[in-house]
This record gives structure tokens, sequence and C-alpha cells, in this order.
């Protein structure tokens, strides 16, 4: 609003100053008109005197520097004042050495010739703005020459820079006035329409809108229907937050009996195998007359029976990682060129090349060895297993944003989308019973969490897994 008050305001100034200008010319130009009508009647006159002989040539010339003398004296604006004769010859100057000097220039014969009316034109005269009279001395088709006035224009571009300064001011002042105008009516009426942004960004930043407490003052106006609908609108979020908070409850209940469900159909199966066996065992111990080499061979299977339950449980304790890290510095090239040792063997059988692009640059980061060799032997083993003879098995280390890479990639059959998310799932295996617990990449992923770190899988079905964990070098 004050933009365009300021734009319209400047536009009718320059209106206001164009006119203004051109009537201080017009005035000017009337003033010239009649001083030369006044020169040209009285000069002709003299020249009529002069014709008929009632004074010589020397009292016309004392008569003419008479009336310019006269004339400058009387009107301060007149610059100067030339008379000339109907040859171009200086009948009278205002300037002395200009005497007795015959004018041969083009636009002066040009009006000595041919003028009819007073021409009036701009110019300059010493570095000054003039207006220059030029003004025929004939009656009829009689000619004795011509007048030229010069017309001082410094009063009008004075009068018009003083207008300019007063106008400038003008719109100086209107314009802040109404910006400040403007801005006052626009923070009464912008009132209402703050609060419920500070009501809104309050919801954002705390969340619970049962929390905040929202008053209006009633106002018949749109603002006063945006507050209406402003409140409605609360409302139904205050409606729908409940009802979000019911259904998340619900679910995170339903999701905890899920798991709860999962984890105890999961161990129940794992561990009821082998306790199926110590049972039957047992019960060839007491009910049966063995001999020593049988009960021997029952011994050992239900001890076989109790360290694979000893084991699970063990699995089980990393997973809820209950544990107790034991972190220190540790070098993971020679860290995994220690864990490739162990599975040359199992490599070289199914005819699987290791590929190993350690880099040299990975400083020593403070880990638990053990619960990390554990993390990539696991992974290490199920690449093994997802490979068939003739692939390849590549480890690569690299220092990448702060943190430390590994990268445990293979060219097996790759992970089927619809597994995808469960491979971090405890008890969630594809392998057949016995053949693994579905406990080994949740343990690892929990331990890699100790870690402060991440792992990320990439897969594609029939081009190979690759797995990739991250461990910062500054926990």
């Amino acid at each position: 609003a004050s933009a365009c008050i300021f734009i319209f305001t400047t536009i009718g100034s320059l209106i206001i100053l164009s006119r203004e200008e051109k009537l201080y010319r017009q005035d000017l130009i009337n003033q010239g008109n009649v001083l030369s009508e006044i020169s040209r009647l009285t000069l002709t006159n003299v020249m009529v005197y002069n014709e008929l002989g009632m004074m010589d040539k020397q009292d016309l010339i004392d008569y003419l520097d008479y009336f310019i003398m006269n004339l400058m004296e009387r009107d301060k604006r007149v610059r100067y004042v030339m008379i000339l004769d109907k040859e171009g010859g200086v009948l009278a100057h205002s300037n002395i050495s200009e005497s007795s000097k015959v004018y041969v220039d083009e636009p002066l014969w040009k009006a000595i010739t041919t003028l009819e009316k007073t021409e009036i034109t701009e110019g300059s005269f010493q570095k000054e703005p003039v207006l220059r009279i030029l003004a025929p001395l004939n009656i009829g088709t009689k000619r004795w020459g011509v007048v030229s006035t010069g017309l001082s224009m410094r009063e009008v571009h004075e009068s018009i820079s003083s207008l300019k300064r007063e106008i400038y001011a003008l719109i100086v002042i209107f314009s802040a006035i109404s910006l400040l105008l403007i801005s006052v009516g626009a923070k009464v009426l912008s009132k209402p329409v703050i609060r419920l942004s500070r009501i809104m960004d309050g919801i954002k930043t705390h969340g619970d809108i049962e929390q905040q407490s929202f008053e209006f003052r009633d106002r018949r106006d749109e603002l006063g229907e945006m507050q209406k609908s402003f409140l409605w609108m609360i409302q139904r979020l205050i409606d729908a937050d409940k009802e979000h908070k019911k259904t998340i409850e619900v679910l995170s209940q339903t999701e905890k009996m899920v798991s709860i469900g999962r984890l105890a159909s999961g161990v129940a199966h794992e561990i009821n195998n082998p306790l199926s066996g110590i049972t039957l065992c047992f019960k060839n111990l007491i009910e049966s007359n063995v001999d020593n080499q049988t009960k021997e061979k029952l011994i050992a299977a239900i001890n076989d029976g109790l360290q694979k339950i000893k084991g699970i449980v063990g699995q089980l304790l990393d997973f809820s990682r209950m544990t107790v890290t034991e972190k220190k510095p540790v070098d993971l090239n020679s860290l995994i060129d220690r864990l490739l040792v162990l599975l040359n063997y199992p490599a070289s059988k199914k005819n699987i090349s290791i590929v190993k692009d350690l880099a040299v640059e990975v400083p020593a980061i403070l880990i638990d060895e053990n619960k990390m060799s554990q993390v990539f032997i696991n992974i290490m083993i199920n690449a093994l297993q997802a490979v068939d003879g003739g692939g390849r098995l590549t480890i690569r280390t690299m220092v990448e944003n702060g943190c430390c890479l590994v990268s445990i990639e293979d060219t097996g059959a790759g992970i089927p989308p619809e597994v995808m998310p469960h491979i971090f799932d405890p008890f969630y295996t594809t392998k057949g019973v016995g053949e693994g617990t579905g406990l080994g990449l949740s343990v690892s992923k929990g331990i890699v969490e100790q870690h402060g770190g991440t792992i990320e899988v990439d897969s594609k079905v029939g081009s190979g897994t690759a797995f990739r964990v991250r461990l910062p070098l500054h926990p």
C-alpha cells in the first residue's frame, strides 16, 4: 500500500511539476512578447522619425543607446539588447564592443529579411539560460531591421527547482506518514491472524493440542469466521489425536503380544528338539538295563543336547543385550585377516574365491573384538552358504564420513524381496530345521548398534548380497 501511495504520489507530482514548468515558461514567453511588442512599436516610430528627417543618424543612435540602457535598468532580467538595420549592421548594442559590427550569419539575416512576427526561442548567454526574442522592425512591407533581446530564465529555473524540492519533500513526508499509518493499521488488523499463527506454532512445537488454551474475542467479520473455522479444525484435530493415541496403544500392545508369541514359539521350537532327545536318553537310562558303553553314548547325547540348549540361551542373552561389552582399540584389517583364515577351508571346499580390498588408512577403532568377530563371522558364513560352487566373496574396508565401513559382498542367489524385511527378525530363518536358530543376524544387528553403528543390506536376486557395517571412528 505504501509503495502504491509512493508511486501514485510521485506520478502525480511529476504531472504537477510538468504543468507548473509549462506555466512558468509560458508566463515568461508572454512577458517576452509584451516586452518585444513595446520595443518594436517604440523603435518603429523612431525609425519613421528618422526616415522623415525629424532626427539624424547620430540622434537615432543616441536614442537607441538610451532605450537599451533604460530597458535594462527597468527589467533586470534583460541580459542583452541588440538592434540591427536591414543590412545586418549593429545600430545599437548593450555591449559597446559590439557596436558597428555587421552580422551576416544565416539566422539573423533570415530574420532581417523574412521575419513577419516576433520569434521566441530558448538559448544561452554567457552560460546562463535565456529566452531569445527576435522582433521585426517593420510596417507592412517596409523594413528597418530587427531587435534581439535576451531575457534571463534563471528565476524560472530557480522557481521550478524550489517547487521540485517542495514536492519531493511532500512525497517523502506523505510516504513516511502513510507507511506509519499503514503499519499501525496492519498490526491492529493482523493481531488475530498473528495470534492464530502463534497458536499453530505452539501446537507444532509442543505437539499436545489438549494442553493448549484457545480463547478468542467474538468478531462478526471475516476474521471472526476464520476463528470459528480454526476452532472447529482444532476440535477435529483433538478428536483425531485421541483416536490416534488409542490406535497406537492398541497396535503397540498387539505388536508386543505378537513379538512375545513369536519369541516364545521360536524358543519353544529350538529348545524342544534337544529337550526331547535328553528326555528319551534319561528314560532309557532309568528304565532299561543297558551296558556301560550304551550308558556312555546316552550320557554324551544328553550332554550334547544340554550344550545346544546352553547355546540357544546364550544367543537369547546376546539378543536381549544383557551382556557387557569390553571395548578396546582394534585393528579391523588385522581382525578380518584372522577371521578369513578360519573360512579358507570351507571356502575352498565350495570352490569360492575370497577377495580382500582392505584400505591401509583404516585406523584402530574402539570395539569389543569378540562380539564384532561374531558379527563378521555370522555374515561371512551366511555368504558362503548362499554361494554355489565357483562364486566369489569380497571383503572391503574403507573410511567414509567419519565412519569405518566394512563391506561383505557375495555372488550368491540373493535375498528375495518378500524375505528382505524380516532378515533381522528374531527366530526368522529360511534354513531347514536344525540348520539355524534365526538369531544370528538379530544378534549381529544388536551388537553393531551397541557400538553406535549401523548395518545395511543391499541384495538382488540372482546377483548376490552386500552387507555394509558402519562403525564410528570416535564413538
